[in-house]
């Protein structure tokens, strides 16, 4: 099959599902979807005080053939390969409810957070709730509520339990990002040979 031909029919396929995403990734519109999700962090989490998780979130990186040139250094990651970094917020199902990509590899998770829809919009979570992350994300109030581990050394039995409840609940993040790798092997394990501009498509 000719190449032509070939990066047509990715660009076909990659607009048809661009148009049905939100179909299949959203936030919780209705209140007990809501508790739902609140309900199983906690049981993920074996402790009442994360009832009010609304979901877990990280970045991966989606790797790509770096553009040449001088700005090929930017996409590099701290794995030392070219990627673009994707954001994903999970539910406790592992199922995706928000997602954020095209920034460069090279860019701390934290700053892709405050430039992401999530953030600058604060829709979700609602008041009274929290999002989970690790240990390279802020713990933030405002404006967008994040919970992270205590920072090591941990000291107290209290931070120990405490990050020990936390971890349960907030690894599904991480196997919700194993299970897509593991489903789309194609794009995951093999650099993408497409524009960067293409890639968040």
């Amino acid at each position: 099959m000719p190449r032509t031909t070939v990066h047509r029919i990715v660009h076909r396929v990659t607009e048809e599902v661009v148009d049905i995403r939100h179909i299949v990734i959203y936030l919780p519109k209705m209140p007990e979807d809501l508790e739902a999700i609140c309900r199983g962090f906690a049981g993920l989490a074996r402790h009442r005080a994360f009832n009010k998780a609304g979901g877990a979130i990280d970045g991966c990186h989606v790797r790509i053939v770096p553009p040449g040139g001088p700005g090929r250094r930017c996409y590099v990651n701290h794995k030392l390969f070219a990627s673009i970094t994707l954001q994903a917020v999970c539910d406790h199902q592992g199922r995706f409810i928000d997602t954020y990509v095209g920034w460069p590899g090279s860019v701390h998770d934290a700053r892709v957070l405050r430039h992401s829809p999530l953030y600058e919009e604060s829709v979700y979570p609602p008041p009274g709730h929290f999002l989970l992350a690790d240990g390279g994300y802020p713990c933030l109030q405002q404006p967008l509520p994040l919970i992270t581990p205590y920072k090591r050394p941990i000291r107290g039995v209290a931070a120990q339990r405490f990050n020990g409840h936390h971890s349960r609940a907030c690894s599904i993040i991480e196997r919700a990002f194993g299970m897509m790798k593991t489903r789309f092997r194609a794009i995951f394990l093999q650099a993408l040979e497409v524009k960067p501009t293409f890639v968040p498509l």
